[in-house]
């Protein structure tokens, strides 16, 4: 049972963290363009991954941390490459 609620909470976890990126990415999609938005996106997916460690930095235990980081990062740069697809094409 401790496996399934540990596994649940890293899922809500990463969810929560993609749930950011796209609200951030569609902030600066609406927001800027050219050179600042693919900074923007570069400065978001930074923020992702570092999110992911500082919260592994405080916690108690560091169980699956690559893990996580590999699903975030994977994540990420989905929702941003569908973004970048979406302002080239404006």
């Amino acid at each position: 049972m401790g496996r399934v609620q540990g596994v649940s909470k890293q899922w809500l976890q990463i969810s929560v963290i993609w749930a950011a990126v796209l609200a951030a990415g569609i902030i600066a999609l609406a927001s800027y363009s050219d050179d600042l938005l693919y900074t923007a996106f570069a400065a978001i997916a930074g923020s992702a991954i570092a999110v992911v460690s500082l919260g592994h930095l405080l916690s108690k235990t560091s169980k699956d941390t690559v893990r996580q980081q590999v699903y975030v990062s994977a994540g990420t740069v989905a929702i941003l490459g569908v973004m970048t697809v979406i302002a080239l094409a404006r």
